[in-house]
């Protein structure tokens, strides 16, 4: 069993010059730089689990537990195919948190991940990996991304639910309206999302990353996805929040004629929702065994 996220072999297969004993010094050195070397020791000490298992073994390995708002919304869920929709503040943890929660409720969630997230092997029973949009460039369609359209619609259809983050990426500081939001939806998602015609839970994190990881995208975008590994150990002992909306029926939904109006009525519920008056701490829900189907106890 793969024992990191990231290993010499994968570095050398970015650049050649990561290519023997010299450039495999270099990789290390660059690992440890970026704080990859943290991310590799992390998974190292929970893979021994998988999925939300692993899950929430690695939140409690970074000392970050959350806060959960309106946790009464997912009790309709417990059978039939539904559909997440989430802001992407974090970039990667934000994904763990969602597995963690909603494979908790129903083993058989899956989220849709960019290609990063889904190197966490451990978590693979509940990724379908795709490729997501790199900025407005346009983008041809690939296996993967083919696959994954197909192995969702294939699983909403046989009752179980997918979660996806529309944008497809973290999102970033907009200076128009003086907040860090989400960059444009992905038009795919969107259809996708509505092809589907199941309901349709959205999701809210409330809180961010480190004003450095926004401020470094002002600089280049690659510099910001180079720091992304340090967010994840900037948050311990951090109560992050979020909260349940409610759940957008298929009668609702059929009101917009196109994707792109689905989208933005999907994207302001996400933004409207406002803060909870009350939540409820990750770390006190109980969560039965296996045998149980691990469902978290909501009562």
């Amino acid at each position: 069993m793969k024992r990191s996220v990231i290993e010499i072999e994968d570095m050398e297969h970015l650049s050649p010059m990561f290519k023997g004993d010299k450039g495999h010094r270099l990789a290390k050195l660059v690992m440890k730089i970026f704080a990859i070397d943290q991310v590799n020791a992390l998974y190292e000490r929970c893979c021994e689990h998988s999925g939300s298992d692993f899950a929430n073994m690695a939140l409690k390995d970074l000392g970050v537990d959350y806060l959960i708002g309106h946790l009464e919304r997912l009790l309709p869920l417990r059978e039939g195919p539904f559909i997440t929709v989430s802001n992407h503040p974090y970039g990667g943890i934000d994904g763990v948190m969602l597995v963690d929660l909603m494979a908790g409720i129903r083993s058989d969630y899956k989220l849709m991940a960019n290609q990063m997230l889904a190197m966490v092997k451990t978590m693979e029973e509940n990724f379908i990996s795709v490729k997501p949009k790199v900025g407005n460039e346009a983008m041809k369609p690939t296996t993967a991304n083919l696959n994954g359209i197909r192995e969702t619609l294939t699983r909403l259809r046989d009752g179980h639910p997918v979660g996806f983050f529309p944008a497809g990426a973290v999102s970033m500081f907009k200076f128009k309206n003086l907040r860090v939001m989400d960059r444009e939806w992905q038009e795919s998602i969107i259809k996708l999302i509505q092809a589907a015609k199941v309901p349709i839970v959205p999701i809210r994190f409330f809180d961010q990353n480190s004003s450095l990881f926004y401020f470094l995208e002002l600089i280049n975008w690659r510099i910001r996805l180079i720091r992304m590994p340090r967010e994840l150990f900037n948050k311990n002992g951090n109560l992050t929040r979020l909260a349940i909306g409610n759940i957008v029926t298929v009668e609702e939904q059929a009101k917009f004629p196109d994707a792109h109006q689905l989208g933005e009525h999907l994207r302001k519920i996400i933004y409207d929702m406002p803060l909870p008056d009350t939540f409820v701490l990750r770390s006190r829900l109980r969560i039965p065994g296996k045998d149980a189907e691990k469902k978290v106890a909501l009562g």
